[in-house]
């Protein structure tokens, strides 16, 4: 199986995770907007036993979102690198971090709902209101 590799800007946290996401999408909610600072998160899905930092796990700080999700970025330059749901025992990585192309591409739109008033989604992508049916 083929890794992808990612970092935060400053290079001091690195991980790596399999190419093999359970899903990838982007989510329009504002609490990923606020976390990634742009219209929308480009996120990939994997299980947490598969995720793994191979450099500066000191360096990253986590905010707890709320009950289920932790979101991770690097203390020194402010990357924003993950969420963890904790129940799920999930990672949504930030595909911005990726320093390799995965094979997958995203395939949704979610929380199209309270999308920012000044994006469009130009894509044909399905969009999804508010997270995709089970």
């Amino acid at each position: 199986m083929d890794f992808l590799t990612g970092s935060c800007l400053c290079g001091r946290v690195t991980l790596r995770v399999p190419d093999d996401f359970e899903y990838m999408g982007n989510c329009h909610c504002s609490e990923c907007r606020k976390f990634s600072g742009s219209d929308y998160a480009a996120v990939g899905g994997i299980d947490s036993a598969k995720f793994e930092l191979t450099n500066g796990a000191d360096n990253v700080s986590y905010y707890r979102k709320s009950a289920e999700t932790d979101v991770a970025f690097c203390s020194t330059c402010g990357s924003s690198l993950f969420s963890r749901k904790r129940t799920a025992r999930k990672h949504n990585i930030r595909l911005g971090i990726l320093d390799d192309a995965p094979s997958a591409r995203p395939a949704f739109h979610i929380h199209t709902a309270s999308r920012a008033s000044w994006s469009t989604i130009c894509d044909d992508l399905p969009q999804f209101e508010h997270a995709p049916p089970q």
